[in-house]
């Protein structure tokens, strides 16, 4: 799966982390793209900028998935996050098995 970093995400992020330089940029949308690919990874395949219930979660998760990876403790995230992933994996699995039913009706 190809992971897209959007200006608007970056600068979300950036404002999340108060990072005002542009030097790390490339070293941020790396984090970002890594935290989404750990995110979809446990919950499926999600809409980081939607409006959805499971999306806002997912934002959320993703900005303290990149706060800890800014501040090189990622390796503590799940554990830290589990109840946080856990929800979103209910979330977005009701999300999706909603979306299918009205598919095959």
């Amino acid at each position: 799966m190809k992971y897209e970093v959007s200006d608007e995400l970056l600068t979300q992020v950036k404002s999340e982390l108060q990072i005002s330089f542009n030097e790390r940029d490339n070293s941020l949308k790396k984090a970002i793209k890594r935290g989404m690919a750990f995110i979809t990874s446990r919950a499926g395949p999600i809409n980081f900028a939607g409006e959805s219930e499971a999306s806002i979660v997912a934002n959320d998760l993703l900005m303290n998935y990149c706060r800890y990876y800014w501040d090189g403790y990622r390796q503590m995230f799940p554990v830290d996050y589990q109840s946080d992933i856990l929800h979103l994996q209910i979330v977005n699995g009701v999300a999706r098995r909603s979306i299918d039913e009205k598919t095959t009706d």
